[in-house]
Formats: C-alpha cells, sequence, structure tokens
C-alpha cells in the first residue's frame, strides 16, 4: 500500500522525466509556454549577438591597422604583429559570445522540458507552470547581476586581446571571475527555492494528480 508522500514523490519523478522526452517541437505541450521560452532564449541570444558586435566594434581600429599594415608589406613583422592583435581581439569577443549562446540555447531547452503536457493533470500543471516561470525570474536576476560586471568584462577583454597570455590578462579574468561568483551563487539559490517550491507544490496535489482536498 503506498503512502500520499510516496505516490506525491512518484509524481514529482514523472514530472521531471517525462519532459525529457519532449526535446523537439512536440504538439503535445501546452504551446503558450512553449512560446515563453521560444521567446525568452531569442531574447537571451539577441542580447548576446549585441553584446559581441560591440565587441567586434572595438576591435575594428586594430583590424584596419593589420590591413593598413599588410598591405604595405604583407611579409613585414609590422604586419604580423598587427595581425596578431587583431586576431587576438577578435577572439576575445567571440570567446566571450559562444558560452553565452550556448547558456541561452541550454536554458531554451530545460524551460520547453518543464512545459506542462495538454491534457496534464491540473495540479501537476500548475506546479509545472509555476517552476518555468520560477526559474525564467532566476535567470533574468542572474543576467541582472551579471550586468553589473560589464566594467570588468571589458577589462578582461583589453588586456586579453593585447597580451592573452600575460600576467594582466590572467589578473583580469581573475577579477572578472570574483565579480561573477555572486551571481553565480545567487543563481544557485534561486534554482534550489525553485526545486523546494516544486516539491511543496506537488506534494499539495492527490495521488492522480488533482489537487488535495
Amino acid at each position: 500500500m503506498f503512502t500520499h508522500t510516496s505516490c506525491t514523490t512518484g509524481l514529482l519523478a514523472i514530472m521531471l522525466a517525462v519532459p525529457a522526452l519532449g526535446t523537439g517541437p512536440n504538439p503535445l505541450k501546452d504551446r503558450q509556454c512553449v512560446a515563453e521560452c521560444r521567446r525568452a532564449e531569442m531574447a537571451c541570444l539577441k542580447e548576446a549577438r549585441q553584446d559581441a558586435r560591440a565587441c567586434l566594434e572595438r576591435c575594428q581600429p586594430l583590424v584596419d591597422a593589420a590591413q593598413e599594415a599588410c598591405a604595405a608589406d604583407p611579409a613585414s613583422h609590422a604586419c604580423k604583429s598587427a595581425a596578431e592583435a587583431a586576431r587576438a581581439c577578435r577572439h576575445a569577443c567571440f570567446e566571450a559570445y559562444t558560452p553565452i549562446a550556448r547558456e541561452c540555447k541550454a536554458d531554451g531547452r530545460a524551460c520547453v522540458r518543464e512545459c506542462p503536457f495538454v491534457g496534464e493533470p491540473p495540479c501537476l500543471a500548475g506546479c509545472r507552470v509555476g517552476y518555468v516561470r520560477c526559474l525564467a525570474d532566476a535567470r533574468a536576476a542572474f543576467i541582472e547581476c551579471r550586468r553589473d560586471c560589464d566594467d570588468e568584462h571589458m577589462a578582461a577583454r583589453e588586456a586579453c586581446a593585447s597580451d592573452p597570455n600575460g600576467d594582466a590578462c590572467e589578473a583580469a579574468k581573475a577579477a572578472l571571475a570574483a565579480c561573477l561568483e555572486p551571481c553565480r551563487a545567487l543563481l544557485l539559490h534561486d534554482l534550489d527555492e525553485c526545486g523546494d517550491t516544486l516539491r511543496e507544490c506537488v506534494e499539495g496535489c492527490d495521488e492522480d494528480g488533482g489537487t488535495a482536498p
């Protein structure tokens, strides 16, 4: 004979496991929830692309200098040095963009996995939707916190563009990591809160996934 606690625990396990099957477009998923996930993912990628574009624009003087030096003498030391400086600057931009873009896409997939299925019991559906919104709030808070480290991002990009292996680059990256650490801690705390709220919500559902009396 199963207890109510064991049943709700089983329901929670099903809630967290089943959505993994819906990694692509799935007509069984709630369309509004999926649309919200996609909009958040696109907004995240747009912001990342804007940051990368601004970074690349700051590299343009180095690119222009390299083109000028290499046009005069492609085999010269000046050409080689200028080209390396331009490549290092652009590489730092792409290096900053790539993990953020991956994070945007991963968050989008995770969000869709947590969307309710059409026909899902109302209580469990409500728990899942609440969880999706909680995760979205956690991501938004993390992004807002990360904006406070823009100066450190800029300093690291500039230091590493001029000398990727130098002490100044390493120091700038360490300063950036220190600035971002509270943001990561905030995100982990918020995600734990979301998980606790989800478990409490599911425990309030009956064995069939409806609202417990």
